[in-house]
């Protein structure tokens, strides 16, 4: 299993020391060897991850790479046409292949979700208030007037304007980037321990994208919360991850702490996302780096490494031998990582 170690770092937001309590603390999540198979193809691969109190992980990677299969897998959401193995442990409870009952009991409560599609998530027939209130009924004993403040508490913590109003809305009535702050209002409602957040900033403008951030690194520190945070935003993971798990095409290709990984990207493919963003050390002016071709789709995957075929230093070998994540401090698959000869090791 991938063990990222237990350092803070990142940006501003995420730059502090560990939380009180948490060193050593049992993780809230522990992901290990995790497929998702479609049929004979395999959508996820070995993927092994966890994730303590008061830490953030970062899973990083172009669309289609499998970071929403893999969270969804977390909370035991994928269609019933996917077959799920490996193991994914839940404040120490064993999910895959438990009861509907055990995983409904951990949803909403001890950990929740923030989904990608706000428009698809919310119920378009209900009002976006009652949807938050309804969450709090479920699973907290606040009842009466005690859950209309926490809802509108809970708007105003996430930069609803005009609350009052705003909660009486339907979602069609609303903003994309108004319904994706709904979103975060409903999981953030229970004050649950780990949140699994799938692109949670896309829809908003950056002052409130920051709002957002700050708002979840606040309740971090209030609650000792563990976040998996999903994004193709390299600046949302300096501002925010304490860790960060590359992934390509199904796998794990690179996990580090977030500062070690912005020093020293060791994978060619984490090196390409970093090339291909403003900002990190780029001088004004110059072109965007491109990384030609796509991420194979799971049924035409190459024999040997996943991203050879776009990769500038691809071998021989790497056609035909797939390379494994090698685990520690900072894991890599890669061939030329420098692991086998004990450089950067």
């Amino acid at each position: 299993m991938v063990r990222l170690s237990n350092a803070k770092g990142g940006g501003a937001i995420a730059a502090s020391s560990p939380l009180p309590g948490t060193i050593g603390a049992a993780p809230l999540l522990e992901v290990s060897r995790l497929s998702v198979h479609a049929g004979s193809n395999a959508l996820v691969e070995d993927v092994s991850l966890s994730v303590r109190p008061g830490e953030t992980l970062c899973l990083v990677g172009e669309s289609g790479c499998g970071k929403s299969l893999t969270c969804m897998s977390m909370l035991g959401l994928l269609d019933d046409n996917l077959s799920l193995g490996g193991s994914i442990r839940l404040f120490g409870t064993e999910t895959v292949g438990a009861p509907e009952s055990v995983l409904n009991n951990l949803r909403g409560s001890d950990v929740a979700m923030i989904f990608q599609n706000p428009m698809v998530s919310l119920n378009p027939v209900q009002r976006v208030g009652a949807q938050i209130a309804e969450a709090i009924v479920e699973h907290t004993p606040l009842r009466g007037a005690t859950v209309d403040r926490r809802v509108v508490e809970l708007l105003d913590q996430v930069g609803i304007p005009n609350v009052a109003r705003n909660k009486s809305y339907y979602p069609h009535q609303l903003s994309g980037g108004m319904c994706q702050r709904v979103m975060i209002a409903m999981a953030l409602a229970c004050k649950p321990k780990l949140l699994i957040a799938d692109e949670p900033t896309t829809a908003l403008d950056v002052t409130i994208q920051a709002q957002i951030l700050r708002l979840l690194r606040d309740l971090q520190v209030e609650l000792g919360l563990g976040i998996v945070l999903v994004t193709h935003d390299l600046g949302v993971v300096a501002e925010i991850a304490d860790h960060v798990a590359v992934m390509y095409a199904g796998r794990v290709v690179e996990a580090s702490s977030v500062d070690a990984l912005f020093e020293n990207p060791r994978h060619p493919y984490t090196r390409a996302l970093m090339g291909s963003r403003i900002g990190f050390g780029r001088q004004p002016g110059t072109p965007l780096d491109a990384i030609g071709g796509t991420v194979p789709a799971p049924s035409a995957r190459p024999i040997g490494c996943n991203f050879a075929p776009r990769c500038a230093m691809a071998s021989e070998r790497c056609q035909v031998d797939p390379p494994l994540l090698r685990y520690g401090q900072h894991a890599v698959a890669c061939h030329f990582s420098g692991l086998e000869s004990g450089v950067g090791a």
